[in-house]
């Protein structure tokens, strides 16, 4: 099975998480049932160090900001 890179692995998380979640609103699950579900999905050690590889990228190789004024004006 091949390995999700860290954005990829957060955003699969957030899908398994917004399925329980629809899962819940069609009734086809019950409130504890859902949170169980939802637990399971978030308290992955994958999904933290994915979290937390995305973190520190971020803080390494920080995006220009959007909102800074451009330079000679």
């Amino acid at each position: 099975m091949a390995r999700l890179k860290p954005a990829e692995q957060i955003e699969q998380s957030y899908d398994l998480a917004m399925m329980a979640l629809a899962d819940y609103l069609t009734r086809e699950r019950d409130a504890a049932e859902t949170i169980d579900r939802l637990i399971r999905i978030l308290d992955r050690d994958s999904l933290r160090e994915a979290i937390t590889e995305v973190l520190v990228d971020a803080r390494v190789h920080p995006r220009p900001r959007t909102d800074a004024p451009k330079a000679g004006r």
